[in-house]
């Protein structure tokens, strides 16, 4: 993979040094997710895996250099790239950038509107320096997105858990990440997958994890169970079917033990089959969760634990909710999303199951099906300092929503303990603090503190 820090950038940056005014020392910027986003406050997590990644240490050299002029000069004429620029860097810095980045904690769930990170840079002659990293650092839009979605979850989970059962037990496994294939990268499934991570402990996205290890000095922080699939399920045809499940009771005796039910008749699956091996099911050391991989989602939920009920049965709990045998359960994770979900908790309890019978996987509704714009994230210029005096700089269009905020900003906790994004100098203590500076790390967040930080 390319990793060059002169290249990893929009097009149109490349020109920029030229264009501030005459006597520019410091571009002084900040990132937010703006008013209008589609939740209203924002996990901020990712941001020491790009630091660590793309940021850290001699990120320019002299072959660096070299090859982003090659490039450039085709692509955006002679000339045209600050090799002045980048060579000083190279020469003064030895290759570090020198930059200050200060940031909320990873993990902190900000109310939108809020500053969450700032940049600025530490020489003078590097003004140009603070704004070229934008394109970059604001990736950190997706796993924040992620983190931010999956923790949306999670509350509604609690909400659900607490009236249908009267605790969250097991919480932290009733959304499983199915993501890995439906992204665009690996990058974006490491990346993305752990966002959600902040949040739960299953996942089949396993670069989610080893990012997890590797940025975060996570252990093996999420787990998952042993699971069919159609290959598997129909591998001796319709008529084999049912021996294909016998087989699989007999190949794994314990721990949970998922089946995907709908490659024919989910219901004869049930009824039928499930039956059959009753005893068996209810003498394993586990448990069996059966999974409809088609059809009208509420629908079919509702249809599935009927028929799990008419053969192992329930009982109802001190809330008046269904309980399934605690060996059997249901999974649904197909083409589902957030709304989904929502629609089937809703009408599993109308219908008085407890939403504990069930668990959710989520795949491109977890990892794919968001945008920048989910959160309407922004990386913007507040305050720029020429020839040692400072100016506000900020932008007020017809759209308000687009208004950006001015000068030096702090991000604090005001005297109802809320966050609050003031002036710079404030009387209160800032909670952002510095965790990159002149090319190196300042901070290490463990995956054990981003998890504490976004616990609901």
């Amino acid at each position: 993979m390319r990793n060059n820090i002169i290249t990893l950038t929009d097009s149109y940056k490349v020109c920029h040094a030229k264009m501030y005014p005459e006597g520019t020392e410091t571009v002084y910027s900040y990132f937010e997710a703006r008013n209008g986003a589609r939740w209203n406050e924002t996990v901020f997590f990712g941001l020491q895996y790009l630091l660590k990644e793309y940021l850290c240490g001699q990120v320019v050299t002299r072959e660096k250099i070299d090859q982003a002029k090659n490039l450039i000069d085709t692509h955006l004429g002679p000339n045209m790239m600050n090799v002045e620029g980048w060579e000083y860097i190279l020469e003064k810095h030895n290759g570090y950038l020198p930059l200050k980045i200060k940031a909320i904690p990873e993990g902190t769930p900000v109310p939108i509107n809020n500053v969450m990170m700032t940049v600025e840079n530490t020489d003078p002659k590097c003004y140009w320096l603070t704004n070229y990293v934008e394109s970059l650092l604001t990736h950190v839009w997706s796993a924040s997105t992620v983190a931010t979605l999956s923790r949306q979850v999670k509350k509604m989970f609690k909400r659900y858990l607490m009236l249908t059962n009267g605790n969250t037990e097991g919480i932290s496994f009733m959304l499983h990440d199915f993501g890995f294939r439906g992204v665009s990268s690996v990058e974006s499934a490491g990346f993305e997958g752990m966002g959600h991570l902040a949040n739960f402990s299953g996942t089949d996205t396993i670069v989610a994890i080893e990012e997890a290890m590797d940025y975060y000095s996570a252990d093996v922080c999420a787990f998952s169970v042993s699971a069919s699939e159609h290959s598997i399920m129909t591998s001796r045809g319709e008529e084999g079917e049912k021996q294909v499940f016998k087989d699989l009771l007999d190949k794994y005796p314990t721990g949970i033990l998922s089946i995907v039910i709908d490659s024919y008749n989910y219901r004869r699956f049930i009824l039928e089959y499930a039956k059959e091996f009753k005893d068996q099911i209810l003498a394993r050391n586990g448990k069996v969760v059966f999974r409809p991989d088609s059809g009208q989602p509420v629908f079919t939920t509702i249809d599935v634990l009927t028929c799990i009920d008419h053969v192992f049965g329930s009982e109802k709990n001190n809330f008046g909710y269904s309980v399934l045998n605690p060996k059997v359960g249901a999974l649904w994770g197909d083409g589902i999303d957030i709304g989904g979900i929502d629609n089937i908790l809703y009408a599993i309890s109308e219908r008085s199951w407890a939403v504990s019978n069930m668990v959710f996987g989520m795949g491109g509704g977890l990892l794919q099906k968001i945008n920048r714009d989910t959160q309407r994230f922004a990386f913007k210029s507040s305050a720029q300092k020429r020839n040692g005096e400072w100016f506000d700089i900020f932008k007020d269009p017809i759209d308000k929503s687009k208004t950006s905020k001015k000068g030096q900003l702090m991000l604090i906790k005001n005297d109802d303990n809320q966050f609050e994004t003031v002036q710079k100098d404030s009387m209160y203590d800032d909670e952002l603090s510095t965790v990159f500076l002149n090319g190196y790390l300042q901070r290490n967040y463990t995956f054990d503190q981003v998890r504490s930080n976004v616990k609901i």
